[in-house]
């Protein structure tokens, strides 16, 4: 009977002990969380849910190594996002919740220009640390302290591809301009305008269309009437850039598609087929033939639904480069200290090469993302890359 009495109580003691040591392990393992609003469906979406996997797939690596340390305490991260549907309006509705309401200080996003213009200004004021798109020029300025844009713009990689096609392709003479009717279009259209003009080009026709458009045969026939070598496609998502070449091509035009805006090769095939994306001239955000993007590519499946598009490799990386900015400034809580170690953290070895801050003679402030990118072709249904711009 004694004996069974001391068996019972070293169990019950053990249990007990097991508890405490549970709820210590507990109480030092806290939550961060870390924000996403971008364009995660419809239209561009593609590059919304780029921006969602990189900050979840660096997320998952910190927690599977425990958590992420940060000045002596240990936290679990959780990604909470929201879909804009690119629209500035449903921005502004998921930034102010992920401030007030989830009380986040780090935001992913958003992905559109007009969604960035937006919340800007809550971001500033609320001191909450931003990895953005968005290709206008504006979502960065002099007064910029808070957001940092994670991936490259066409001010930085639009000038060689022009001069590239300048230079391979001299026989190519006369440009038509698509873009979307959106912050994001107007901004393309213009400074593309602006390069391929000053690389000796004649832009022959500039349409907008509205990005829920399916049916481009009007805007195609306007467009093929001024018979123009190169169809410039600009900042248009990859799925409807793919469905204007398919009815492009069904119209007649026997010309250079090219595409210097968001990248999706697969997606601009599987829209156009192979035989109408063939020699299409792209930018290319990676190279997607080698180690370390398929190693990415299968840490994204892990935590969202493949197929990934290339600028994920941009926002990972950027990711990292808060969570390593986190741990430098030894809080979670000190966003002036974060922004801080974020601006020095320079050259950071990303997936693709050294990156590094730049855009102070752009843009007023070094806060732009300086990183490889690449020239692609599209080759047999397949993205060739045939140049690389550091």
């Amino acid at each position: 009977m004694k004996i069974h009495l001391l068996k019972i109580a070293l169990a019950t003691a053990a249990s007990v002990i097991g508890l405490v040591a549970g709820a210590d392990v507990a109480a030092q393992t806290e939550t961060l969380k870390i924000g996403v609003v971008s364009a995660l469906t419809g239209p561009g979406s593609e590059w919304g849910l780029a921006q969602d996997g990189g900050i979840k797939i660096a997320a998952a690596e910190a927690n599977a190594k425990g958590g992420l340390k940060v000045g002596g305490k240990t936290y679990k991260i959780e990604v909470v996002s929201y879909d804009d549907q690119y629209k500035a309006a449903l921005a502004l509705t998921g930034a102010t919740r992920l401030i007030e309401q989830d009380k986040v200080r780090f935001v992913v996003g958003p992905m559109g220009s007009a969604s960035a213009l937006a919340i800007k200004p809550l971001f500033e004021q609320n001191k909450v640390v931003a990895i953005i798109g968005a290709f206008s020029e504006k979502a960065l300025d002099a007064n910029t302290r808070y957001s940092f844009r994670g991936f490259p713009t066409q001010t930085e990689f639009a000038g060689p591809i022009v001069g590239w096609l300048k230079k391979n392709k001299p026989e190519l003479k006369t440009v038509a301009q698509l873009e979307p009717n959106d912050e994001t279009g107007w901004f393309s259209q213009k400074l593309l305008k602006g390069i391929y003009e000053g690389e000796g080009f004649k832009m022959v026709s500039a349409e907008l269309f509205e990005r829920s458009l399916k049916d481009f045969q009007p805007v195609m026939t306007r467009v093929l009437a001024t018979r123009p070598d190169i169809i410039e496609l600009g900042t248009t998502p990859p799925g409807t850039a793919g469905l204007m070449m398919r009815q492009a091509r069904e119209l007649g035009f026997k010309g250079q598609f090219v595409k210097i805006g968001g990248p999706g090769v697969p997606q601009i095939v599987a829209a156009a087929g192979k035989e109408f994306a063939e020699g299409l001239i792209c930018y290319a955000a990676a190279d997607v033939t080698t180690p370390n993007y398929k190693e990415l590519q299968a840490k994204y499946e892990k935590v969202l639904k493949p197929p990934m598009n290339e600028i994920t490799v941009y926002f990972y990386d950027a990711s990292r480069m808060l969570l390593d900015a986190m741990q430098k400034a030894g809080t979670v809580e000190d966003t002036d200290k974060i922004r801080d170690a974020l601006a020095k953290a320079e050259p950071y070895a990303g997936i693709q090469g050294n990156i590094r801050w730049g855009g102070q003679k752009q843009y007023g402030v070094n806060q732009q993302i300086l990183t490889p990118t690449f020239i692609g072709l599209v080759k047999n249904g397949e993205q060739v890359i045939v140049g690389r711009m550091d």
